[in-house]
């Protein structure tokens, strides 16, 4: 059995207690089109923001100069794709209040799957500067972790007037009442759909947030067929649902089925659940004073707000070594340096970007003492010792401050040290994830050239490979270097690897996952 929902609420994340529902008030607001509402004053909610994807996407709401929140399903992409507007009113006539910005970073909360997943529907988004406060423009209050909702609550978008209908290009309300989470979760329960504590339940039928032509369509969880998505277009979603005359955000556009249908209420992820991980995603996080954790091995993985990677420090480096150290930080700004070094001008120490699309900037550690502040995010920390013997150790240290990096943590990781082998992914077989950002390291003790060999691939197919991809890159001219990225069912020719020195990535996207691929080296 197929049922449509359409995406509507999301909120923020800690334990909730009991609710207690506050008294009845419309918060100076005569009841109402979103659906059966009305047009909002100009700047009623200086908080309220547009997404935009070329035009109009979702909504969203300011939290503070840099920071907005919403629906995580509104942000499966990458964020030079987002700008955010504050200060609008009429999206298609330029009124002189607004304020647009560059999503730089988008934080999906960790625990929220696919755009298919009803819980965890929330997204923090950082902005390239911030936003300036006027008159217009205002940050929304957060509520506390006890926060209860109050009986009527007031939602604001620019959705579609009736399901399936067309969007206004004004801002519109409406007044929507409390359905406490028994009755919510029996009506959902009719069509195999869950309200959890994270989420809350306002609206009745006539009354309701509504999509702008986007629908989401899936199979019943009682089954075991694929989740499958369609999502078109979506305009109330991730936007503002408030509580009481300061407005509150009691809740975010998540989910729903249909709109204003009666005896579904709209479903809104709730706020104060989040409000934690809210605090600690846009909280400034300063430096360690020391290095919290000592490495000492050749290459290996390191995930952590500082250490020190001490390797052979007062002892020699066989000619020829190389070891490769993948560095994943839990904030958005990294200082790192060479404390001591016994290295030579023909070894060579690298810092590289890890990105989802492969490794990117590089720069060289050459100089004693000498610091370079980077973006944080995902690393990895190159030793190539020259041809002859003489290289000493070296010691250099890191530290990450900002804020919460949204790089996500690597998914799949393995550090290949055989001078053969062969390894599968997923290890211990079935399907791959969605969201893989795995990353695997070739690198045999004993130097010499090696050929890579595919033996098994099943990733999903694309023309270009844009979805799901595994990509070769081989350290050729100090920098690693794409030979290739390929997906579907095709097994590519061997890749030749001078030095024996590879890495082997894969990515997948939010939806459509197959069975991954298997390799050899010798």
């Amino acid at each position: 059995m197929k049922i449509v929902v359409v995406l509507a609420l999301v909120a923020m994340a800690a334990a909730m207690p009991t609710k207690e529902v506050q008294p009845q008030t419309f918060i100076g607001r005569n009841p109402g089109k979103i659906v059966g509402g009305v047009e909002a004053a100009m700047h009623e909610f200086p908080f309220m923001l547009e997404i935009r994807q070329g035009g109009h996407w979702c909504g969203a709401s300011l939290i503070s100069e840099n920071f907005a929140v919403t629906a995580a399903h509104c942000v499966g992409g990458s964020p030079s794709q987002y700008t955010l507007v504050a200060g609008d009113h009429n999206i298609n006539v330029v009124e002189g209040n607004e304020q647009t910005r560059q999503v730089v970073q988008i934080i999906i909360h960790p625990s929220y799957d696919t755009p298919v997943d009803t819980e965890n529907d929330i997204a923090i988004l950082k902005v390239s500067a911030p936003f300036n406060f006027t008159p217009e423009v205002q940050p929304v209050i957060l509520p506390d972790l006890n926060f209860a909702p109050t009986a009527v609550a007031t939602v604001a978008g620019w959705g579609a007037l009736t399901e399936g209908g067309s969007s206004p290009s004004v801002l519109m309300k409406v007044d929507v009442p409390y359905v406490e989470d028994a009755p919510c979760n029996a009506s959902y329960a009719t069509v195999n759909l869950v309200v959890t504590e994270s989420m809350v339940c306002y609206g009745e039928g006539g009354k309701d947030s509504c999509q702008g032509g986007g629908l989401l369509e899936r199979t019943s969880p009682n089954t075991p067929a694929t989740v499958q998505l369609k999502k078109i277009f979506i305009s109330d979603s991730g936007g503002p649902i408030v509580c009481g005359a300061d407005k509150t955000l009691c809740g975010i556009v998540s989910w729903g089925r249909g709109c204003a249908r009666p005896g579904f209420p709209g479903v809104y992820t709730e706020t104060s659940y989040y409000r934690e991980w809210i605090r600690e995603v846009t909280t400034r996080h300063e430096e360690d004073s020391a290095p919290n954790i000592d490495v000492t091995t050749c290459g290996g993985q390191i995930d952590a707000s500082s250490a020190a990677v001490n390797f052979n420090l007062g002892a020699a480096i066989p000619a020829g070594q190389r070891c490769v150290w993948t560095v994943k930080t839990p904030y958005d700004s990294l200082r790192i340096g060479i404390q001591q070094s016994g290295l030579r001008a023909e070894d060579k120490l690298y810092v590289t970007e890890l990105t989802a699309t492969g490794p990117g900037r590089q720069f060289e550690l050459a100089t004693v003492g000498e610091d370079f502040n980077v973006a944080g995010g995902l690393y990895l920390i190159t030793l190539i010792a020259g041809p002859t013997v003489g290289a000493m150790g070296f010691s250099l240290q890191y530290f990450a401050s900002g804020y919460l990096d949204g790089t996500p943590a690597l998914s799949g990781y393995a550090s290949l040290s055989d001078a053969s082998g062969s390894y599968s992914y997923p290890v211990g077989g079935g399907n791959y994830a969605n969201r893989e950002n795995a990353a695997f390291i070739l690198n045999p003790t004993d130097t010499g050239d090696r050929t890579l060999t595919f033996t098994r691939m099943d990733v999903e197919n694309d023309s270009s490979c844009s979805y799901d991809a595994v990509a070769v890159f081989v350290w050729m001219n100090n920098m690693y270097t794409q030979l290739s990225r390929f997906c579907g069912t095709t097994i590519p020719a061997p890749f030749q690897i001078p030095g024996g020195l590879s890495l082997v990535t894969f990515t997948s996207d939010a939806s459509v996952v197959n069975t991954g691929f298997s390799f050899s080296w010798a």
